[in-house]
């Protein structure tokens, strides 16, 4: 009898200890999962801040020549993607930049300035960050008024691209880029792991360009 009421008391503190361990191995996971959503999401909205903030601003000269259509330091802006011509540290140069979501991809994709064609060419879209589950852009003029994308029928692609066939697209068209002040941003990310359930991560922001 004693025997058994031993076992059964070391099968509770067992069972007690067995718990612990797993509520706390969880916790971390689930920490650590936030911790990559967040980074994640910080390190692709501060870069869209910064490269955005400089739209318009084109030392090239870009914008008066750049063909395709539009000739507009906004290039393309729909919903979920936004193409537009911007300064580059590296080279001091006008480039392209469009960013979009491929998946769970957040991709940046920069075009370098071909003088010889007035085309931006060259890029790739490379992944900038991981687990993005949702990627909005909202765009307003200088009244703070939103400009609401629209449906029609144009060859506009984002990025833009020579010689596309015109089909119907939901996006701002050209006279509403020409008005675009002001980008809202939201980046959500979404992850999960073994014996941790989804967890997502939300941010906001605000950016004003500057060069226009």
């Amino acid at each position: 009898m004693e025997v058994l009421i031993s076992a059964a008391l070391f099968s509770l503190v067992i069972g007690g200890v067995y718990a612990l361990y797993t509520t706390m191995q969880s916790t971390m996971s689930r920490g650590e999962l936030k911790s990559d959503l967040q980074q994640n999401a910080r390190v692709a909205l501060d870069q869209m801040n910064r490269d955005i903030r400089m739209a318009g601003y084109d030392p090239t000269g870009a914008i008066p020549l750049v063909q395709p259509q539009p000739k507009a330091a906004v290039r393309a802006a729909a919903p979920g993607c936004l193409s537009f011509i911007a300064y580059s540290s590296t080279s001091g140069a006008s480039v392209q930049i469009t960013y979009d979501v491929n998946d769970t991809t957040l991709r940046r994709r920069v075009d370098t300035w071909d003088a010889a064609n007035n085309a931006f060419s060259g890029g790739s879209a490379q992944p900038f960050a991981e687990a993005m589950n949702l990627l909005t852009f909202t765009y307003y003029d200088t009244y703070n008024q939103v400009l609401t994308p629209v449906s029609w029928t144009s060859t506009l692609r984002c990025p833009p691209v020579a010689g596309a066939p015109a089909q119907a697209i939901v996006q701002l068209d050209y006279w509403q880029m020409q008005q675009i002040r002001r980008v809202a941003i939201v980046v959500q990310t979404r992850d999960s792991r073994p014996g941790v359930f989804s967890e997502f991560y939300t941010l906001t922001s605000d950016v004003r360009l500057r060069n226009r």
